[in-house]
């Protein structure tokens, strides 16, 4: 059984919560226990607050907002799936970008009253940032518009030019009542109009991730030392496979060995698969360091080597702008070095989504196009070739903090 992972995102109050609550509560995937909780919580009257459902933390409730990301997983006869909860806030963007980064679909909502937002255009180009492959739009509070088809095709006209201009792949488009579940796992009797699949029916037919098997690709995360002196080196294998006896290059400095044992757990296996935690030793006593980046020797795409890096930046950082010259710590998988940006290319204009060349400083969720040097060279793919290897984060050397989240162009 395979696992589909979305998102949702939208502006405050559009109705995530309650999208999610909705889609688990219809399903019978919540707890009686749950259900008598969130159904206490709106005493005035005798219904069920779908959107409590996903609220984590006490103290959020109490102020009526969504401040933090929430999981959730349910299954279906079809498949096993993780929803990723965003808030819509605007300096919460940050929590999208990084939740969405190995999403399957992004469900964008849209309120029908309020039609398409700053936020929206936002959260748009976020799909479009990490090349999401399923943009599933659900304009949302139908019930408070007269179930009007006009409005319904006024905004999704609208929108259809935004993702023209973002080249946004598979749309899909639904007039939905989270709140009474119009369109959400049932067809809605008040919009006849609508002849589409619901929002649950598409999720049950879209196609999760493949993984890139003619790749491979895997991070080492750490150096484990046996009692007889003998090391490995533990992690995930990112995408492809790797066999006892394959030829391998470990990168960046491009060493060559040959692999002695595989195990996963605590058993020895002959091959691991993509996704795998696994630990690798080499013949010959050949060794490798946190950070390093294996590939096969033959028949795999060849990785990229450099220390300057043509990015698209999504700036995160609220305490300070993006300057020119400032050193960080570019991070990717475990792979660590000094780094900074050495120009700013151009900024994505949130309205236009045209790419101004102005040089000003950048805050917090701007969209750039900069060259990150590096103090050592790197080895990647580049995002388009393979997310996984191909994207990474900015970090403050003083405070910590990450500043900016990256993909690779070239």
């Amino acid at each position: 059984m395979d696992i589909l992972r979305f998102i949702t995102a939208g502006s405050i109050d559009d109705g995530k919560s309650t999208l999610i609550g909705r889609l688990l509560y219809d399903i019978g995937q919540i707890k009686s226990d749950v259900i008598q909780s969130v159904s206490k919580s709106n005493k005035a009257v005798n219904t069920i607050n779908l959107a409590h459902i996903t609220d984590g933390l006490r103290s959020e409730r109490e102020q009526g907002i969504t401040i933090d990301i929430a999981y959730k997983y349910f299954t279906t006869p079809n498949r096993k799936y993780i929803i990723t909860d965003a808030p819509g806030h605007f300096q919460y963007t940050k929590n999208l970008v990084t939740g969405a980064s190995e999403v399957d679909a992004m469900i964008i909502l849209i309120d029908a009253n309020n039609g398409i937002t700053e936020q929206t255009r936002r959260h748009s180009l976020v799909a479009s940032f990490l090349n999401i492959p399923n943009v599933l739009v659900a304009i949302n509070k139908m019930d408070d518009v007269a179930y009007s088809e006009e409005q319904f095709t006024s905004i999704k006209n609208q929108y259809l030019v935004i993702a023209e201009k973002l080249k946004l792949q598979n749309i899909s488009f639904f007039p939905i009542s989270a709140l009474l579940g119009d369109n959400v796992n049932l067809a809605s009797s008040n919009m006849i109009w609508y002849k589409d699949n619901t929002l649950m029916q598409c999720l049950e037919t879209i196609n999760a991730k493949i993984t890139n098997n003619h790749i491979t690709r895997f991070s080492v995360q750490c150096v484990i030392e046996t009692k007889n002196f003998e090391k490995g080196f533990a992690g995930k294998l990112i995408s492809g496979n790797l066999k006892i006896g394959d030829s391998i290059e470990i990168n960046p400095e491009r060493k060559s060995a040959i692999i002695k044992n595989i195990i996963i757990g605590k058993s020895y296996k002959n091959e691991a698969m993509a996704g795998d935690d696994i630990c690798l030793y080499f013949e010959n006593s050949i060794e490798a360091k946190r950070g390093d980046l294996i590939s096969k020797s033959a028949n795999d795409s060849p990785l990229l080597f450099s220390n300057k890096l043509e990015t698209t930046l999504c700036w995160l950082n609220e305490e300070k702008q993006l300057q020119s010259g400032e050193e960080y710590l570019l991070r990717i998988n475990s792979f660590e070095t000094k780094c900074s940006i050495t120009s700013i290319l151009h900024k994505i204009d949130i309205q236009s989504f045209e790419k101004n060349t102005e040089k000003n400083l950048s805050g917090i969720n701007d969209f750039l196009g900069v060259i990150i040097e590096t103090a050592e060279e790197i080895s990647y793919d580049p995002f388009s070739i393979l997310p996984e290897t191909g994207c990474g984060i900015l970090i403050d050397l003083k405070t910590n903090y990450t500043s900016a989240a990256f993909i690779i162009e070239k």
